[in-house]
């Protein structure tokens, strides 16, 4: 059993000091007004936190999970802030080259590689593609909404060079198309199509037929050794220079703009079909000769011209 011990004379039950009685009385304390509440930070800081929170906890986000990423992107980053990818493609059996460019700067060439590879340097080179269909190579960049010419204005677009096995050239079908920039092809193909909406087309090398469409913008064509040639313009400048043997076909057709075409010296059964604008023919002309030169002409200039 346990031992109960009642409390001293004067003492609380409960365990509590009794308040001493013959003490003097406490001095009254003065209220203390309440402070003003403290002004909350201005806007601009509140703004200044949170992107600096942002930027930490994306930093810590990065470090934690996005090493690899990140050291992806260090592979193509060069120092002066531009970027460099690179893919290839199997080109054994290839027989034709198909060439999309919505917008940008694009070259064509045939050098001492083993297969297909594409290059593409500057910023926001991302969209270009290579990939094979069949016996089709097809390089692509699909357009943008606002144009191609915004990144020209600042040098922000970047560009793609195509490097294909020198033992496909002269074998090749070739179907280029250019929407908005500029296209060059190296080289020669067996077949060789051409269409530009706007910008400028450079071709340098040759084909056995050969057949550009402008609708704007501008050519210059140095082809060697072409049996077939179809050179049509809607609106702009070409110049044209064929070399080698004679072809067998020239037909010119300008709606607007001026053609300027050099064909290789010797005779030619030359018709002419002109609404408006100029014909100069500076070329030996006979109607019984093999080799031909077709011109039509709605408005603007053709220029035929003698080479050596």
């Amino acid at each position: 059993m346990t031992n109960l011990t009642p409390p001293a004379p004067g003492q609380d039950p409960l365990g509590a000091v009794p308040p001493d009685h013959d003490a003097p009385p406490a001095t009254p304390q003065t209220p203390v007004a309440p402070s003003a509440a403290a002004a909350p930070p201005a806007r601009g800081a509140l703004t200044a936190i949170t992107i600096a929170a942002a930027i930490i906890g994306g930093g810590a986000l990065v470090t934690v999970g996005g090493t690899s990423a990140f050291a992806a992107m260090n592979q193509v980053a060069a120092g002066d802030g531009a970027v460099f990818r690179s893919s290839t493609a199997d080109a054994d059996g290839v027989t034709t080259l198909k060439v999309d460019v919505g917008r940008g700067d694009a070259t064509i060439r045939f050098g001492d590689v083993t297969e297909a590879q594409m290059s593409v340097s500057g910023q926001g080179g991302g969209d270009w593609t290579l990939r094979r269909v069949g016996d089709v190579l097809r390089v692509d960049r699909p357009g943008a909404p606002f144009g191609w010419w915004i990144g020209g204005w600042f040098g922000a677009d970047p560009q793609m060079t195509l490097t294909l096995p020198r033992e496909l050239e002269g074998e090749l079908t070739g179907d280029l198309s250019l929407d908005a920039g500029s296209l060059t092809s190296e080289g020669r193909f067996d077949t060789l199509s051409a269409t530009v909406s706007a910008g400028s087309l450079t071709v340098d090398g040759g084909a056995d037929s050969v057949t550009t469409r402008i609708s704007a913008g501008s050519a210059t064509l140095r082809l060697e050794d072409v049996t077939t040639a179809n050179l049509s313009m809607s609106a702009g400048d070409m110049n044209a220079v064929l070399t080698g043997s004679q072809p067998d076909l020239v037909r010119l057709d300008v709606s607007a703009g001026a053609m300027d075409v050099t064909v290789p010296s010797g005779r030619y059964d030359l018709s002419k079909d002109t609404s408006a604008g100029n014909l100069d023919a500076r070329i030996q002309t006979d109607p019984s000769s093999s080799h031909r030169v077709e011109s039509h002409l709605s408005a603007g200039s053709i220029t035929i011209r003698e080479g050596s």
